[in-house]
């Protein structure tokens, strides 16, 4: 029993806690993204800005590995956060691209709390770049496009990833909170029905839902904690979008990071604490 009620109350998850390790269809989720934006969607992103980003963040995060815990790992999240990044980032210099992998595997690795990371790799290296630099870096949607297999593809996908990371209730709590808050931003204070609502059709909106905010790293390790969490993006998602703010999503992530997820793992922590105590 008491070994029961301390898995509990665990303060981070780790990838040994489920049966297939979810980050494996994550790479093939991205991974397709990847091919399809290259092959037919004609992403602004080129092969070589994709290859740079891949292989700056794959460097990065063997060598961190390797000096953190102290012996060698395939490096699969690294793939993962570069190929993230190309899919998130448009630059029109290389560069851009290899610093944000860069600083995203970094950053992952520096920034902890509990034994565990506070931020979202990816979306932390892109607020740094959409604030810090400009004129080098923006998030480009538009390219995308809306178009309904692309969509049903995109959603069959996300949903079947983040059922095997056990976060399917982040997902449903945030895409509830945004229609609300979209419903709410038409009636109350102007804005077209279709312009609230479209992101939801938008297949930038559903990879930032499916990949970013239900990492298992950095989003609370209870329910009801990933319940208010999501809940939280979606609501100041929502007054950044009010606010005309470019790229919400990035900055409401962030935010509520700092506001949920530290208190949350430092509540978690002392309950853990307590548990352990005769």
């Amino acid at each position: 029993m008491r070994n029961e009620s301390i898995d509990r109350v665990r303060v981070t998850v780790a990838w040994s806690d489920y049966k297939i390790d979810p980050r494996y269809f994550i790479l093939l989720f991205l991974s397709t993204f990847a091919i399809a934006g290259q092959v037919y969607l004609g992403f602004f992103q080129r092969w070589d800005d994709l290859l740079a980003a891949v292989l700056v963040s794959t460097l990065t995060e063997l060598l961190l590995y390797r000096v953190f815990k102290k012996h060698w790992a395939f490096p699969i999240s690294g793939i993962i956060t570069g190929i993230g990044v190309s899919l998130l980032l448009s630059s029109h210099v290389m560069w851009a691209y290899a610093l944000t992998s860069f600083l995203a595997i970094s950053l992952k690795y520096l920034i902890r709390l509990k034994g565990g990371q506070i931020f979202n790799p990816n979306n932390l290296a892109m607020v740094i770049m959409l604030i810090a630099l400009p004129q080098f870096a923006v998030s480009t949607p538009k390219q995308w496009t809306n178009g309904f297999g692309i969509m049903l593809f995109i959603m069959l996908l996300g949903l079947i990833v983040c059922y095997l990371a056990n976060r399917l209730d982040s997902v449903l709590t945030f895409l509830g909170s945004f229609a609300l808050f979209g419903l709410m931003r038409h009636y109350f204070f102007g804005a077209p029905l279709y312009a609230a609502l479209g992101p939801l059709m938008g297949a930038s909106l559903q990879l930032f839902c499916f990949f970013m905010i239900t990492d298992p790293k950095s989003s609370p390790s209870t329910r009801r904690g990933r319940i208010i969490f999501a809940f939280a993006v979606a609501a100041i998602d929502a007054f950044f979008r009010i606010q005309r703010i470019p790229n919400p999503q990035f900055y409401a992530l962030f935010l509520v990071c700092l506001l949920v997820v530290v208190p949350h793992r430092l509540w978690m922590s002392k309950i853990q604490r307590q548990s352990l105590q005769p």
